[in-house]
């Protein structure tokens, strides 16, 4: 079985960063990185308050099956054994009512990383990897009071759908570059990711 890929690039203040896929040896560096989140970051990313991660969490979030359940982790590459920077995932929604190509995604980026270009890291390698499993709408439900998220999935082209407590957006796949500045630069990542899965293949 060939080695996951591993794709190092920057983030905006240079700082290198690693992404690669979440496999099941990483529940201590998970439950290390959510003890040190905020309690506001906490709510944002469970909308709720989550105090703890349980052991079936736990797994239910390392061991994914790359296809249904795809997640990558953003790593600190000056200090490898630290957490890392967060974590990107999204759930395929099911097989009912053509949602087998829609997937639930969520970003999960340590307070002391988030300001630095690592959401749009993760969200890009989920971008980049979708297709390739035949998802083509990536959803993002979001609380009301996340601001700074929603008006970022409206610039890179997101549609509401419906709201209640929270906001459903479905950001369709690929993006549109044309939508916003922001779309462009996102879609520029994604040809970023796209280069160095390929530089990844060719060393493999």
């Amino acid at each position: 079985m060939p080695d996951p890929p591993v794709l190092r690039l920057t983030l905006r203040d240079g700082r290198p960063v690693a992404l690669r896929p979440i496999e099941p040896a990483d529940r201590d560096r998970l439950a290390t990185g959510f003890d040190a989140l905020s309690t506001a970051s906490r709510r944002l990313r469970f909308l709720g308050s989550v105090s703890n991660l349980s052991e079936a969490h736990l797994s239910y979030l390392t061991e994914v099956d790359g296809h249904d359940h795809v997640a990558w982790g953003a790593l600190d590459l000056t200090d490898p054994a630290l957490p890392g920077f967060g974590v990107g995932r999204f759930i395929r929604l099911g097989k009912t009512e053509g949602l087998d190509t829609v997937a639930e995604f969520s970003l999960t980026v340590l307070d002391s990383a988030q300001g630095h270009g690592v959401g749009q890291l993760l969200l890009a390698v989920l971008a980049v990897v979708a297709p390739s499993v035949g998802v083509e709408t990536l959803r993002g439900v979001v609380a009301q009071d996340n601001d700074r998220m929603l008006r970022w999935l409206r610039r890179l082209g997101a549609v509401a759908i419906g709201s209640a407590e929270e906001e459903t957006l479905d950001l369709p796949l690929p993006v549109d570059p044309s939508v916003s500045d922001s779309a462009a630069a996102f879609v520029d990542t994604m040809e970023r990711i796209r280069a160095e899965m390929r530089a990844s293949e060719r060393k493999g």
